[in-house]
């Protein structure tokens, strides 16, 4: 028992240096064996990790082919299919060209037989144009010789006649006025002041045709005397009926002949009248008169205010009165160009005169127009006597407010004096700067309606501030803003207009062109 308790133990600390150095290189030795070994296994577990996860993807990657090898396959026939759809769709394309092509080829063949039929009918039948040759002359039995001096004639027959030339129905020049609504460009006009003493009448090719009725048509010509059966008889019958004839026969210089003048029907006056400002009333002049000129209407505005702002809506910077001026579009612009004058009556001479000077100043620069405007001057009871000796269709603007509930009986107590019983009819009405969102416009168009009946007008011109605008930029509303409401407004305005009276036209028929 004293020999267990003499042996020291291993674990425990010993006391001196040299022992205490020797147990910790044995313990020290231990550890690092330790340490080792736990990495060595540690290495082990991580390679079969790794191992274990690239045996997954393997097993996954083969998994996996046969899908992709299905999905391969399946694109390729897709795209076999879309190859073989496009090679389908090319034939057939191919082949309704070559239909196409039949078709035309057929269609032009058989153009050319029908017009080698109708040059074939034609050839067949004889021309109305050439005399119809004479029976020839049966010799008797005993013919007598005949002599070297006898001169053999052929001419055409007395008794024919050549028959008059008239166009073919499906031939007939139509020369229509445009009567399509235009939406003109926001461009300025230009302005081309002109004498007041010229006149601009209506070119040939600008007037359309007149179409006569078959009872209309003049008589045939009855044929002229009988003549001597000479080929200088011929000519002469034949170049004293065809003027192109004349120059033929003597050596291509046809005789100078004076053409008839024009014949130009007179143009009919519109007035615009008010009784009080601010109403829109020349406003509505300017743009009214834009928009005929959009119909194809060569226009005259005559302005009855001495310094009226209507110039302003066609990019004019002043004021001529007395002076003829001439506003044109657009280059691009199709429309007929506008003429405009302003007229101070005070300054032209007294109403009373025999022969008044303000109705012959318009007369005189209404030539050549195929519609005269007329902007009455406010609440002038003297110019509009003037003006009313033309005869002309009236229409007062109204605003939509008491002021022009009471005043319509004013208006129409006043143009009973001047009109007289059974001249004219009264004025028409139209409602201007009207909002139908506003229950009191609604309600005075109503009693409007009640008052006036069928001269109120059935439609209105609606409130738009770029009316304001456009005169500010020195334009119509037609110019400045053509795609908005109250452009159709004034579009309405303009066929009522031409339903009234249809525009003045300058016949040309039977004016012979000249070379200068």
């Amino acid at each position: 028992m004293m020999e267990s308790k003499g042996q020291p133990d291993q674990n425990e600390t010993p006391e001196d240096v040299a022992t205490l150095y020797s147990w910790a290189n044995l313990h020290g030795a231990k550890y690092r064996d330790f340490s080792a070994a736990r990495a060595q296994t540690r290495e082990k577990a991580r390679e079969r990790v790794e191992q274990a996860i690239e045996e997954e993807k393997l097993r996954a990657r083969q998994a996996s082919e046969p899908q992709r090898q299905i999905e391969a396959a399946r694109a390729q026939e897709e795209a076999r299919k879309a190859d073989l759809a496009a090679q389908q769709a090319g034939l057939e394309a191919a082949r309704q060209a070559a239909l196409q092509s039949q078709a035309v080829q057929q269609a032009a063949r058989d153009a050319q037989q029908e017009l080698a039929r109708r040059v074939a009918q034609q050839a067949a039948q004889p021309s109305p144009w050439e005399p119809q040759r004479p029976e020839r002359y049966a010799p008797p039995s005993d013919p007598q010789p005949e002599t070297p001096s006898r001169e053999v004639r052929r001419s055409v027959p007395e008794s024919f006649t050549p028959p008059p030339y008239r166009p073919a129905e499906s031939q007939a020049p139509n020369f229509a006025m445009r009567e399509e609504s235009y939406t003109p460009p926001r461009q300025s006009w230009t302005n081309q002041a002109h004498d007041p003493r010229e006149s601009a009448p209506r070119p040939a090719w600008l007037t359309p045709d007149r179409t006569e009725s078959p009872q209309s048509q003049p008589p045939p010509p009855t044929p002229p005397a009988a003549t001597e059966d000479t080929l200088q008889g011929s000519r002469d019958r034949l170049a004293s009926r065809w003027y192109a004839l004349q120059g033929i026969f003597e050596g291509g210089v046809a005789p100078t002949q004076s053409a008839p003048a024009p014949t130009v029907a007179r143009a009919p006056v519109m007035a615009v009248f008010s009784l009080a400002g601010g109403v829109g009333k020349t406003s509505l002049v300017a743009t009214l008169g834009r928009a005929l000129s959009a119909r194809g209407e060569r226009v005259l505005l005559v302005d009855t205010a001495a310094y009226g702002l209507m110039p302003f809506f066609f990019g004019a910077r002043d004021q001529r009165p007395g002076l003829l001026r001439t506003f044109s579009p657009p280059l691009a612009s199709g429309d007929a160009p506008i003429q405009m004058i302003t007229l101070d009556p005070e300054i032209l001479g007294p109403e009373t005169a025999a022969q008044e000077p303000l109705t012959i100043e318009i007369s005189t620069h209404a030539r050549g127009v195929g519609r005269v405007i007329v902007d009455l001057a406010t609440a002038s009871g003297a110019t509009t006597r003037r003006v009313l000796r033309l005869n002309p269709q009236v229409l007062v603007p109204l605003v939509p407010d008491m002021s022009s509930v009471v005043s319509v009986s004013s208006i129409d107590a006043f143009f009973q004096r001047n009109y007289g019983t059974g001249k004219l009819p009264l004025p028409h009405y139209v409602l201007n700067q009207f909002d139908p969102s506003l229950p009191l416009h609604l309600d005075i168009r109503e009693v409007l309606r009640e008052q006036l009946g069928d001269r109120l007008l059935p439609f209105v011109l609606r409130h738009a501030p770029a009316v304001s605008e456009a005169l500010a930029e020195g334009m119509t509303i037609m110019d400045y803003a053509p795609n908005s409401a109250v452009v159709e407004d004034f579009v309405t305005l303009a066929g009522w207009v031409k339903s009234l009276s249809a525009p003045a036209i300058t016949g040309f028929r039977g004016v012979r062109w000249s070379e200068r």
